[in-house]
This record gives structure tokens, C-alpha cells and sequence, in this order.
């Protein structure tokens, strides 16, 4: 499968997924979203999604010849060559739960960091969480996650899990995450991340601040100390703490370059006025 028909059945599966929750959202809450807000996150996804297939289509090759370079994998030496169904359940099942752990510490950072910050603040812009927020990300934001890959690669090399656990981490959970429904998992609340759950993060209330940080397991976040379980009814309000007044486009391109420049000018400032 070449990178077009790649990009254009991740761009199918997207409008499917988005029209499907998109209808759930709407019939179950018809007053939480504006349309407007569905139709921003909307158009610009497959700018997004195109490049992030331009970034793969350079970086791919790179990756696995680090990973050919550095034995394919610590993990998978240790897995027979031919593995039953047994030792790939056992793998793909160690995958799915580094890749969380993994993925919880880069998400982690973006929000310590100022500088990275700058490029993850357009996720948690959207004042109206919903499941187009999925892919509110700035394409910034997926050069760090390549370039914080490597640990992954030492140990699974170019290992990937089955289409449909793939299927399910990277396509269906986004969606499932951020849905703007009023569903609780209830005792299912602290073992799988759901909509309630994952809401918390995205929340302009202080109390739920630098919470919830994984992407499928909120142990996670109880084992780091970043863990809150929502109360029964517990649906805060979501968008950035701070004032937010620029416009999508312009966060969506040059708003973090921008908030890099201007760091510098104030680190630059406060060197001058120390020197002096």
C-alpha cells in the first residue's frame, strides 16, 4: 500500500468515525456543541493527516534502519522466530501497555514544558470538547512524538500490533475519549479511559489540572500520582485556563514559533537586565 492510499483510507476511516459520533453527540446532546466548532476540528483534519503521512514517508525509513541497526527490537529478540498465538498475544499486549506508559510521560512533558506546550495548547483550545477534538493537534506536536519514538524502537523495533488493536488505539479511542456524551464508565472508571474520564484532562477547573494523562489505562496516572476520578456527575467545562483570542488558523500554523520567539525575547530581556 503506497503512502496516497494509505493517507486517503486514514482520511475515510476519520469521516466515517466522525459522522458516526458526530450523530450520537448531536441526537443525545443537541445543545452542548456548536456546529461551527464540529466543522472547524472538521476541515482541518486532513491537512493534518497529510502531514502526518509526509513526516512517515521521511521518517519511515530512518526508523527501521535504526531499528535493523540496533538488533530490531530488545523484546522481540526474546520472541521466537516463529511465535504461536499465544507468545503474540503476549507481545501485542506488552505493546498496547508500553506504548500507554510511553505515551503518558511524552503527554506529561508537553504540559510541564512551556516551549512544548506552545505546540500542545491547540488540543486544549477547544472550548466545546467533542469528538472532533481527536484530531486538534498541531503537526508539531507529532514531530516531538517521532522524535521521542526511539525508546520504542529499541524495544519493539518495527514491531506493530494486530489492524485491529491498531484499529482500536490509534483510530477508535481518540474518538471515544473525547465524545461529547454524558457517559461514565462507572467501576470500569479507573481500568479503561473513557469520555468522563479523559473530559477531566481537558478541564479549565484548577482541581483538574495536569490530570489524567493516559491515552487507554488510568492506572497509570494512579501509579505517577496524576490520577482523579470524576464524581457521578462531574462534566466541567473544557478550553484553555488562560485567555485565548487567536483565531484557529492561526494556531493551527504559527501560534507556537511565535510563543517560542516571544520566550526568547522575555529570557533574552532578563539576561540583559541581569548583566547590567
Amino acid at each position: 500500500m503506497n503512502i496516497t492510499t494509505e493517507y486517503l483510507t486514514a482520511l475515510g476511516c476519520t469521516a466515517a468515525l466522525s459522522a458516526l459520533f458526530y450523530a450520537a453527540e448531536r441526537r443525545n446532546y443537541p445543545g452542548i456543541s456548536p456546529r461551527t466548532v464540529y466543522l472547524a476540528n472538521y476541515i482541518y483534519v486532513p491537512f493534518y493527516l497529510a502531514g502526518v503521512y509526509l513526516l512517515q514517508l521521511r521518517v519511515g525509513p530512518l526508523f527501521s534502519r535504526f531499528a535493523n541497526e540496533t538488533g530490531g527490537g530488545v523484546l522481540m529478540k526474546l520472541a521466537p522466530p516463529q511465535r504461536s498465538l499465544y507468545a503474540e498475544v503476549l507481545l501485542t499486549a506488552g505493546f498496547v501497555v508500553i506504548w500507554d506508559i510511553w505515551q503518558y510521560w511524552v503527554h506529561r512533558w508537553q504540559h510541564a514544558s512551556p516551549l512544548l506546550w506552545q505546540v500542545h495548547k491547540l488540543h486544549h483550545s477547544d472550548s466545546f470538547l467533542n469528538s472532533g477534538s481527536q484530531g486538534r493537534h498541531h503537526v508539531l506536536s507529532y514531530v516531538l512524538n517521532l522524535l521521542c519514538y526511539l525508546p520504542m524502537l529499541l524495544l519493539f523495533g518495527t514491531f506493530g500490533p494486530h489492524v485491529f488493536v491498531a484499529f482500536l488505539m490509534f483510530r477508535l479511542w481518540g474518538f471515544i475519549n473525547h465524545a461529547n456524551v454524558r457517559i461514565s464508565f462507572g467501576l470500569l472508571t479507573p481500568v479503561v479511559a473513557g469520555p468522563q474520564w479523559h473530559r477531566i484532562h481537558h478541564s479549565v477547573q484548577h482541581e483538574h489540572l495536569d490530570k489524567n494523562f493516559a491515552t487507554l489505562f488510568p492506572a497509570i496516572d494512579r501509579i505517577f500520582g496524576t490520577y482523579y476520578e470524576p464524581g457521578r456527575d462531574e462534566y466541567p467545562p473544557t478550553g484553555l485556563i488562560s485567555d485565548n483570542r487567536e483565531s484557529f488558523l492561526r494556531q493551527a500554523t504559527i501560534s507556537p514559533v511565535l510563543g517560542w520567539y516571544r520566550s526568547l525575547r522575555r529570557t533574552s530581556g532578563s539576561s540583559d537586565l541581569h548583566s547590567a
